[in-house]
C-alpha cells in the first residue's frame, strides 16, 4: 500500500514538473531557408519548403509535428502540416524539409501583384509545434526575400 502510494506522488510530482517546464517554454524560432516548387496541377501548388528550426530553451525540444502557413507580401500563398519526430537540442537548431501546399489559382492571381511589388518581398511563416501529442507552442517569423534570393532557396533543394 506505501509503495503504490509513493509511486503516485512520484508520479504526480513528475507531471507537474513537466508540465511546469513546457509551460515556460520560449517558442522556437523558426526561419525559411529552401523553397522549391514540387508540383504544379489546375488546382494545387505544392511547394517543398526548408526550415530551420532555433530553440532557445536550456532544454531540448521535441517536435513531433508542426503547422505552417506562408504569406509573401500579406498574400497567403501556402499552408501545411507535418509528422516529423524530431528533437532540436538545448540552445541549438534543426533543419527540416516539409511540404506545403496552396490554391494554384489564388497563386496566379497573386503573382502578378507580387511582380509590380518593390523588392525586397516581406514573408511572414506562422505555426505550431507539437512538443507532446497533445501540446503545441507558437511560433511565428517575419522576413525579407527578393526573386534572387528565392531562386538561390529553390537551388539549394536541387
Amino acid at each position: 500500500m506505501l509503495s503504490w502510494l509513493l509511486i503516485g506522488i512520484v508520479l504526480l510530482l513528475a507531471t507537474a514538473a513537466l508540465a511546469w517546464l513546457i509551460r515556460g517554454l520560449e517558442p522556437p524560432d523558426v526561419k525559411l531557408t529552401a523553397v522549391r516548387p514540387d508540383q504544379l496541377s489546375a488546382g494545387e501548388q505544392r511547394l517543398r519548403v526548408g526550415l530551420r528550426v532555433q530553440n532557445p530553451n536550456p532544454i531540448p525540444l521535441p517536435v513531433f509535428a508542426m503547422t505552417y502557413r506562408l504569406w509573401l507580401e500579406e498574400q497567403h500563398i501556402a499552408a501545411g502540416d507535418a509528422d516529423l519526430r524530431r528533437r532540436v537540442p538545448a540552445r541549438g537548431e534543426a533543419d527540416m524539409e516539409v511540404m506545403v501546399s496552396g490554391d494554384a489559382r489564388h497563386l496566379a492571381r497573386t503573382l502578378p501583384k507580387l511582380a509590380l511589388t518593390p523588392q525586397p518581398w516581406r514573408y511572414r511563416l506562422e505555426g505550431k509545434v507539437a512538443v507532446l501529442p497533445k501540446l503545441r507552442v507558437g511560433y511565428r517569423h517575419v522576413g525579407t526575400i527578393d526573386l534572387k534570393g528565392m531562386l538561390r532557396l529553390a537551388a539549394s533543394l536541387r
